[in-house]
C-alpha cells in the first residue's frame, strides 16, 4: 500500500507542478471542470445514489452550474467580483463563494451533532444539496485564487503568482493533517470524535500548530502584505479547524454509506475526494479571507 501511495504521488507531482504554473487561465479552468466532474461522481455515491447512470446526471447538473457561472460571469481573470473586496455585488462567483461559507458553517454543525443526531446523514437530498453548493464553490476558489497577479496584459503581472497561493493554501492543508498524523500516533490519547476514531485532540493540535507554522513562514515567502499579524494568526487557526472538520465530514459521509473510500482513481490514496476533502472547505474561506484583507501580493 506504502509503495502504491508513493508511486501515486511521484506520477501526480509533474501534472500538479504543470496545472498550477505552466497553463493558461482559462484552460486551467477547463481542467479544474474535469476535475470537479470526477469529484461529483464520488460525491453522488457518498449520497447513496443506487444508480451509476444517477451518479453521472448528478455530475452533468454540477458541470452545468459550474459552466453556466463561467458563460454568465465576467472574464476570469476578475473573479469573483470586480467590486471585490470593497463591497459586494450581485456577481455569481461571487455569491457561490458567500453561499458556500454557510454550507460550511452547516457542515461544521452537523459534524459535531453526529452522535446525537443522524437523520442528517440519512436524508439523500441534504447530502446532494452540500455537493451543488460546495463543488462549484470549489471550482470558482480555484480560479479565483489562480487568477490573483495574472496578467491581464502581456509583461503585466506575475504569471505563476496564482498557482504560488494555490500551493501555499494546499501546503497549509497537507501540514494539518500531517502535522496531525504525526503528534496523533506520537501523542495521541484522547480521542477527537466518533465520526473518525483514529483522531485525537492532540493530533489536531500537532496539526494547527504546523499549518500556523507554515502560514506564517508563507508571509516572506510569497510576500503578503500582512499588515496585522493577530488578524492573520486568526485566520490561519480558522483555515486549519476548518480543514479538520472537511476532512470529519467527508468521514462522515463514509460512514453513513458504509464505504471505506470514495473511489479508486487513485491508487493507494482512494479517490478524488479522499484527498480534497479539506481543500473543499477550505478554498473558499481562504480565498475570501486573504482577499477581504488585501493581503495578497497581486
Amino acid at each position: 500500500m506504502l509503495k502504491q501511495r508513493i508511486t501515486t504521488a511521484l506520477v501526480l507531482l509533474p501534472a500538479v507542478f504543470f496545472l498550477l504554473f505552466l497553463v493558461r487561465l482559462d484552460f486551467f479552468a477547463g481542467l479544474i471542470l474535469v476535475v470537479v466532474y470526477l469529484m461529483a461522481l464520488e460525491w453522488a455515491k457518498l449520497s447513496e445514489f443506487k444508480k451509476q447512470t444517477h451518479w453521472s446526471f448528478y455530475a452533468l447538473l454540477i458541470s452545468f452550474v459550474n459552466l453556466a457561472i463561467w458563460y454568465f460571469s465576467e472574464s476570469l481573470v476578475v473573479w469573483p467580483s470586480l467590486s471585490w473586496p470593497h463591497h459586494i455585488q450581485m456577481d455569481l462567483p461571487l455569491l457561490v463563494l458567500l453561499g458556500a461559507l454557510f454550507i460550511i458553517f452547516l457542515c461544521i454543525v452537523i459534524v459535531l451533532s453526529f452522535s446525537i443526531n443522524k437523520r442528517w446523514w440519512q436524508n439523500r437530498n441534504i447530502k446532494s444539496l452540500f455537493g451543488l453548493v460546495l463543488l462549484p464553490a470549489f471550482f470558482v476558489s480555484f480560479i479565483s485564487i489562480r487568477q490573483t497577479g495574472y496578467p491581464a496584459l502581456p509583461g503585466v503581472g506575475d504569471f505563476t503568482y496564482g498557482g504560488k497561493l494555490l500551493l501555499f493554501m494546499l501546503l497549509l492543508i497537507w501540514a494539518a493533517d500531517i502535522g496531525a498524523f504525526v503528534t496523533g500516533k506520537l501523542l495521541g490519547r484522547h480521542k477527537l470524535t466518533k465520526v473518525s476514531p483514529n483522531k485525537t485532540w492532540e493530533g489536531v493540535i500537532g496539526g494547527v500548530l504546523l499549518s500556523v507554522l507554515i502560514g506564517l513562514t508563507g508571509i516572506s515567502v510569497l510576500k503578503l502584505q500582512v499588515d496585522n499579524r493577530l488578524v492573520y494568526l486568526l485566520v490561519l487557526l480558522s483555515l486549519a479547524t476548518i480543514s479538520v472538520f472537511g476532512d470529519l465530514f467527508e468521514s462522515a459521509l463514509k460512514r453513513a454509506a458504509n464505504i471505506k473510500d470514495s473511489g479508486n482513481l487513485l491508487p493507494g490514496h482512494g479517490g478524488l475526494l479522499d484527498r480534497l476533502d479539506s481543500t473543499i472547505t477550505v478554498a473558499p474561506v481562504f480565498y475570501l479571507s486573504f482577499s477581504y484583507f488585501e493581503w495578497f501580493n497581486g
